[in-house]
């Protein structure tokens, strides 16, 4: 079994297997802000690799050259998704660590190949859910963990999809679960399984309406319920969001001694305590103060069908928190198995919708 501590004054070199990814040139412009940490290379099948490499200062090479290079000790995993689990377990099996765009492939079968090489080389993998990485979300947590609400009897959690981003061939891939539900979905599931874990079931709706929308998207709203021993938790999802970033998206929590809002981009939160918890009764507010530029920004040369990432800060918070689980041997803060009951989630969600909204129950 493999083991990962790099060090904290080893150079950290890192490569790109696969470039497609509308989130590829954050993450790297992420890796090269940092400290003690090199670029050596990025591998692509698509014919955006060469302005990529270009406009990134990126060296083009080869898979099989960067797998092999004892240089590289860590790849950022950015293909299409039906190439999502096979590149990185091919890079788990070289012995370097892993950082997977989310959602880690086209479904749970690809997520459980996933985990099953992890198990068995002890390789760093994370899954890049960058939205966790926000202090509102670190904040509900925390408050969450103490008890500060009270018992959460209810909660209910929006998100959407911007940008026009349903109608692309992103969000319309052979043998993915989904569309926009699935691709963007998936963050308010990984959210809710931070927050309070696995349901025991779901009931769901995910619509497509074709008066209003053509068939470029596969799914154009969604309505779910994730059933728990002692709570309920509802999730809606839109897929053609008009603001420009995910100012609309809101986790809320509500319990017998308090409410908490929690939003991750621009980010903030409110609570309300009633005063019996040990807090003055009333709302507390926080915003991040900083924001200086939205979440997408531009269509590129190398990312010509959905913007590019402009606001750098979840990225850098991610990038920080894999290079010090490489470096100190620390386990993956987002680790396979979550990328893999997110997948399990969201199947349970499609296949309910498939029966009208009949509860799906989970196998654990």
């Amino acid at each position: 079994m493999m083991s990962y501590s790099l060090g904290i004054d080893k150079t950290l070199g890192i490569a790109c297997l696969g470039i497609t990814h509308p989130h590829t040139s954050g993450r790297v412009r992420a890796f090269q802000r940092m400290a003690n940490t090199r670029f050596l290379g990025a591998y692509d099948e698509s014919p955006l690799l060469t302005p990529f490499v270009d406009a990134l200062g990126l060296e083009s090479r080869s898979k099989a050259d960067i797998l092999a290079d004892p240089d590289v000790h860590a790849v950022l995993i950015h293909p299409k998704s039906h190439l999502m689990a096979d590149w990185a377990i091919e890079a788990l099996e070289a012995g370097k660590a892993v950082l997977c765009e989310k959602p880690a492939g086209r479904g749970s079968s690809d997520t459980a190949r996933i985990v099953e090489t992890v198990e068995r080389t002890g390789g760093l993998f994370q899954v890049g859910y960058c939205w966790r990485y926000a202090p509102s979300v670190d904040k509900m947590q925390e408050v969450l963990k103490a008890g500060r609400l009270g018992k959460v009897l209810q909660v209910r959690a929006h998100a959407g999809c911007s940008h026009g981003e349903a109608g692309t061939d992103h969000m319309r891939r052979p043998g993915d679960i989904g569309g926009a539900m699935f691709v963007i979905g998936c963050h308010t599931i990984d959210r809710i399984l931070l927050h309070f874990g696995m349901p025991n079931s779901v009931n769901a709706r995910i619509t497509k309406f074709p008066a209003v929308f053509d068939a470029s998207s596969r799914e154009d709203a969604a309505g779910a319920i994730l059933n728990y021993d002692d709570k309920i938790v509802t999730i809606d999802f839109m897929a053609w969001d008009p603001l420009p970033w995910t100012e609309s998206w809101d986790i809320t929590a509500y319990g017998t001694e308090g409410v908490m809002h929690s939003r991750p981009l621009p980010a903030s939160y409110k609570i309300y305590d009633s005063g019996k918890n040990g807090h003055q009764e009333g709302w507390t507010e926080w915003n991040e103060t900083s924001f200086p530029e939205i979440w997408a920004v531009r269509k590129t040369v190398y990312s010509p069908e959905i913007a590019e990432i402009g606001n750098p800060v979840y990225f850098d918070r991610e990038a920080r928190a894999f290079a010090e689980a490489l470096r100190s041997g620390a386990p993956s803060n987002v680790p396979a198995t979550q990328a893999h009951n997110i997948n399990i989630v969201l199947e349970a969600l499609f296949a309910s919708s498939q029966k009208d909204g009949a509860e799906v129950s989970l196998t654990r």
